[in-house]
Protein backbone atom coordinates (compact mmCIF):
# COMPACT_ATOMS: atom_id res chain seq x y z
CA UNK A 1 0.00 0.00 0.00
CA UNK A 2 1.29 3.45 -0.92
CA UNK A 3 2.15 5.91 1.87
CA UNK A 4 -0.01 9.00 2.15
CA UNK A 5 -3.15 7.47 0.67
CA UNK A 6 -6.07 9.79 1.33
CA UNK A 7 -9.13 8.52 3.11
CA UNK A 8 -12.62 8.62 1.57
CA UNK A 9 -13.61 11.81 3.44
CA UNK A 10 -10.72 13.95 2.17
CA UNK A 11 -10.85 15.45 -1.31
CA UNK A 12 -7.94 15.24 -3.67
CA UNK A 13 -6.79 18.66 -4.86
CA UNK A 14 -6.22 18.67 -8.59
CA UNK A 15 -4.25 21.32 -10.46
CA UNK A 16 -2.68 21.80 -13.84
CA UNK A 17 1.06 22.24 -14.12
CA UNK A 18 1.99 23.47 -17.61
CA UNK A 19 -0.90 21.49 -19.13
CA UNK A 20 -0.43 18.34 -17.05
CA UNK A 21 -3.11 17.36 -14.54
CA UNK A 22 -1.41 16.70 -11.19
CA UNK A 23 -2.39 15.90 -7.60
CA UNK A 24 -1.37 18.52 -5.02
CA UNK A 25 -0.06 16.77 -1.92
CA UNK A 26 1.14 19.76 0.08
CA UNK A 27 0.87 23.47 -0.63
CA UNK A 28 3.01 26.22 0.90
CA UNK A 29 3.35 29.92 0.11
CA UNK A 30 6.21 29.61 -2.40
CA UNK A 31 6.28 25.93 -3.37
CA UNK A 32 4.11 22.84 -3.62
CA UNK A 33 4.62 19.10 -3.52
CA UNK A 34 2.78 17.47 -6.41
CA UNK A 35 2.30 13.93 -7.72
CA UNK A 36 2.22 13.01 -11.39
CA UNK A 37 1.84 9.32 -12.02
CA UNK A 38 3.98 7.54 -9.44
CA UNK A 39 6.50 10.40 -9.05
CA UNK A 40 6.52 13.38 -6.71
CA UNK A 41 8.01 16.80 -7.45
CA UNK A 42 8.53 20.12 -5.67
CA UNK A 43 7.41 22.98 -7.91
CA UNK A 44 6.84 26.73 -7.72
CA UNK A 45 3.32 27.28 -6.37
CA UNK A 46 2.75 30.19 -8.76
CA UNK A 47 2.94 27.76 -11.71
CA UNK A 48 -0.10 25.75 -10.55
CA UNK A 49 -3.56 26.42 -11.93
CA UNK A 50 -6.26 24.85 -9.79
CA UNK A 51 -8.97 22.90 -11.56
CA UNK A 52 -12.53 23.40 -10.42
CA UNK A 53 -14.50 20.17 -10.49
CA UNK A 54 -18.26 20.36 -10.60
CA UNK A 55 -20.63 17.80 -9.16
CA UNK A 56 -23.77 16.78 -10.95
CA UNK A 57 -27.10 16.85 -9.21
CA UNK A 58 -28.46 13.39 -8.49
Amino acid sequence: MREGVMNAKSRMKVAEYFGLRVEVICMMEQCALIRFGEREFVVDAADLVFVREFRRAA
